[in-house]
């Protein structure tokens, strides 16, 4: 008899349509690892993945490509992505599925998984609920998407991709529960170079903050603490689009930091790191930054807020409290009295406290998929 690792598997999948990003690239991460063991992967979505290979099969759902956002489509997509996969599940002969991101891919496959009695894995990446709140959204529209997450997650295999995240999300939950829990977390990905601070710099001090411009992300915050410096000291780059962009651009005019705030939209990955001294994140709720670990990865120090999401991964001693400009701007001052010696002492004690992050996802996350037990 076959043990799971050897018998290959049709999976199903569903998500929406590609973006920039680091979600995406974990997503399309996990389908080439699950490809690359010889399992053949069935996806739903508006628009094809940047996936090319003879066993990875695009299922186009009915909607123009032009228009995945607003009420009505995603109305369109929750009424009609599930029996759409109920039938690729039955025509496809589906026998294992999987959701990556927020509980809602999770209730789209649902049915399949209760009529064909298959296993569905979830990986959690976010907590759309405080995603919500954040946004001010309607206390009826938090409710639903409360029920919507607990019908998500019932009988899945649950990933959360942080124990603070998988711990919280089911803890809110007393009818659904998942068959079983755990952790999965993001490796930290890039090649390891020689860390930026052994390279000879000038001033300006190079910041960044990498991500979604939005509220969770929290840039409004590092722009207050601009306002303690000069444009000869620190330099910020945000990297990244998003709903707060024009808020972010007009608050930059009003309080006078075009100087020292810049606006670079979606940049590839490994053209960012070599412009970047210093990573800050602001955030004020995460899953497991992808900026981080990719910031750690090509030898860049971090300075983070002291959520729970970090503090699963970064040491205590670089995290700064919320809320705190001034907290912020000392530490920033600290670094520029001495900055490379300072981001030395950074990297070099982030880089020996992250070593359990340094593993092989791939395998990880295929046996998550494909594990019966």
């Amino acid at each position: 008899m076959m043990s799971p690792e050897e018998k290959k598997y049709t999976i199903l999948t569903c998500y929406y349509r590609p973006k920039p990003g680091g979600f995406c690239k974990r997503f399309f991460r996990a389908i080439h690892a699950l490809l690359d063991r010889g399992h053949t992967v069935h996806y739903l979505a508006v628009v094809p993945f940047p996936i090319d290979h003879p066993n990875c099969h695009f299922h186009r759902f009915p909607w123009p490509r032009e228009h995945t956002s607003g009420y009505v489509f995603w109305a369109f997509f929750h009424l009609l992505a599930p029996v759409q996969l109920l039938y690729l599940g039955f025509r496809y002969n589906i026998n294992r599925l999987f959701a990556f991101g927020g509980h809602n891919y999770a209730l789209f496959l649902q049915p399949l998984r209760i009529v064909k009695r298959i296993p569905l894995t979830l990986f959690l990446r976010g907590d759309a609920l405080q995603n919500h709140q954040l946004k001010g959204h309607p206390r009826i529209l938090i409710e639903l998407e409360h029920f919507l997450e607990g019908v998500g997650i019932a009988g899945t295999r649950l990933y959360g991709v942080s124990g603070t995240l998988t711990n919280k999300t089911i803890a809110r939950h007393k009818l659904f529960k998942p068959s079983t829990s755990g952790v999965l977390r993001n490796d930290i990905v890039g090649d390891c170079p020689v860390p930026k601070n052994q390279i000879e710099f000038h001033l300006p001090l190079k910041l960044a903050c990498v991500g979604l411009l939005e509220p969770r992300k929290n840039q409004s915050f590092l722009l207050e603490v601009m306002r303690g410096f000069k444009a000869e000291q620190v330099q910020l780059s945000l990297y990244g689009e998003g709903p707060n962009e024009q808020l972010l651009k007009d608050t930059v005019e009003k309080e006078n930091l075009q100087d020292r705030v810049h606006f670079m939209g979606w940049v590839a990955a490994e053209k960012i790191w070599p412009q970047v001294d210093l990573l800050l994140m602001a955030s004020l709720h995460e899953g497991a930054p992808n900026a981080v670990l990719e910031a750690l990865g090509n030898g860049v120090p971090v300075i983070a807020s002291n959520i729970p999401e970090h503090t699963e991964i970064l040491p205590e001693n670089y995290l700064v409290q919320l809320g705190k400009v001034a907290n912020w701007v000392e530490v920033i001052e600290r670094i520029l009295l001495e900055p490379k010696r300072q981001l030395q002492n950074i990297i070099c004690v982030q880089q020996e406290e992250t070593q359990c992050l340094l593993f092989d996802w791939n395998p990880s996350v295929v046996n998550c998929i494909i594990d019966s037990a």
